[in-house]
């Protein structure tokens, strides 16, 4: 059977580890640091760190033939809607649709296969509300922590969709926690390099989280192989998801963090407050300083 001709190019699946080494040791307060950089004036630990991802999933569009007719499926494998939008070569019109978690649909039938189609999707449901806007620190381990990039910051948070992240600077393999209940859509924990040009703009690994209103929360820059968490799987606020580090498009040790949602075909950032360990306001500037 002749392949309907696919405009855009879809996302394999990738079926292979990574691995990398980093040296582990306790500093002079006792805290327990992660580097890939040999200390001198201790003996550290050799920690080999594992991706446990096997599969990179992404919403999948194929054809399927049944009884002479050619039907095109959309096969959304992520634990959060998508939006789709599908246009043809031909008379048939485009499809507009709502894909919901772990759904195959078919979105069009055709009696021939050399067909062509272009497709969009964009991640959560553009007719949800977001109804919260207060999250805890995302840290719960007690020091001081600086934020190295606000809203709208000049690095890399001068436009949509990281307009309104939040940067918090933090020692390689410090706990991260949740903070925000809600369902892990996916989680990527297989790259250890990092780098400032735009080879490195798609390598961070990260945890993203769905929330009750539609919104969802990503966690990038974490280190390999440190996720805690699996797709599917429901965390409470606080509960540890991964370790930090600075993977892909990054400057130094930081978590990037980011709350997003379907603005109907386009992914813009929400500003939101975030709560220290006592419920307070925490000042979200660069430079401010976050005491837990």
């Amino acid at each position: 059977m002749k392949s309907a001709l696919f405009v855009l190019l879809i996302i394999c699946f990738v079926n292979s580890y990574a691995e990398s080494t980093v040296y582990k040791y306790k500093d002079h307060s006792g805290n327990t640091v992660f580097t890939d950089n040999r200390p001198e004036d201790v003996e550290p630990e050799k920690v080999t760190l594992k991706s446990k991802e096997k599969e990179k999933k992404q919403p999948r569009f194929y054809v399927e033939e049944n009884s002479g007719n050619y039907h095109l499926q959309v096969e959304n494998p992520l634990y959060a809607p998508i939006q789709i939008t599908v246009s043809f070569n031909e008379t048939h019109p485009a499809v507009h649709d709502l894909v919901g978690p772990d759904e195959i649909r078919t979105l069009a039938t055709f009696s021939h296969n050399d067909f062509k189609y272009r497709y969009r999707w964009v991640l959560g449901d553009p007719g949800s509300t977001p109804t919260e806007s207060m999250y805890s620190f995302p840290v719960i381990k007690s020091g001081k922590y600086r934020i190295s990039q606000g809203f709208k910051g000049g690095f890399s948070h001068s436009k949509e969709p990281n307009l309104y992240a939040l940067d918090i600077a933090l020692p390689i393999g410090t706990d991260l926690v949740a903070a925000r209940e809600g369902v892990v859509i996916s989680v990527k924990d297989d790259y250890h390099m990092s780098g400032k040009n735009d080879y490195f703009l798609d390598k961070a690994n990260y945890v993203k989280i769905l929330h009750a209103d539609g919104t969802y929360a990503t966690y990038a820059h974490i280190l390999m192989g440190s996720a805690s968490v699996e797709p599917g799987e429901v965390v409470s606020e606080g509960q540890k998801i991964a370790r930090s580090g600075s993977s892909g498009y990054s400057r130094g040790p930081h978590v990037h963090f980011v709350v997003r949602k379907n603005s109907g075909m386009k992914t813009r950032s929400l500003p939101f407050v975030m709560l220290d360990k006592a419920k307070q306001k925490i000042v979200l500037e660069k430079g401010a300083i976050v005491k837990m």
